[in-house]
């Protein structure tokens, strides 16, 4: 941002004794002025939001890398082929597949996996299963708690930046089109002088 551009915002924030400023534009100046105070508190907020975020998924984290053990499953037959995916599920990169595995408890156990199309039977996969040996997503990580914490804090940082922007254009357009009417009933009012009618 250069020292005109910020000299301009901070004339347009606080027009002070400029005998041209209408009500209008003091009104435009004190929501400027109230978006940018509230955009600049609302980072410590998001932030402490972002870290009660990551404190909750931390235990998250804890639980899931307990009771989540990753096993390797062969497959019993041959998973579909990408030929036969609608066009939804050809996006996808896996499909379901019968598999067998063993529990962690040495139990061996049947079900649908997700394996790659066209794998063969026989093929060896590894999947994450809990602790009754079913099958289910991987335990999530701190890297993924924190990208969590931070998406989250940046996401209500921005909808209460956006919020006061909004604000701002909506006073703004308010003012202007007040402003446009009092022009337009000056020049109603000084035409006739101007133009003889």
């Amino acid at each position: 941002m250069t020292t005109d551009t910020l000299s301009r915002l901070v004339r347009r924030a606080f027009p002070g004794r400029n005998p041209l400023a209408t009500v209008g534009d003091r009104i435009e100046g004190a929501v400027l002025a109230l978006g940018v105070v509230v955009a600049v508190l609302a980072v410590p907020v998001a932030a402490a939001i972002g870290s009660e975020i990551y404190a909750t998924h931390e235990s998250r984290v804890e639980a899931e890398q307990k009771s989540r053990t990753q096993v390797s499953a062969v497959l019993a037959e041959d998973a579909p082929s990408m030929d036969g995916a609608a066009g939804s599920e050809a996006l996808v990169e896996t499909t379901d597949a019968i598999a067998t595995w063993r529990t962690p408890d040495g139990l061996e156990r049947k079900g649908l996996v997700r394996a790659p199309y066209g794998a063969e039977a026989g093929t060896a996969l590894r999947i994450w299963v809990d602790l009754s040996g079913e099958p289910t997503e991987p335990p999530m990580t701190n890297q993924g708690a924190a990208s969590n914490a931070i998406l989250g804090a940046l996401l209500l940082w921005g909808l209460i930046a956006g919020a006061m922007a909004l604000l701002y254009g909506l006073v703004r357009f308010a003012c202007m089109r007040v402003r446009l009417r009092w022009w337009q009933l000056e020049w109603e009012l000084t035409a006739p002088d101007w133009t003889g009618r």
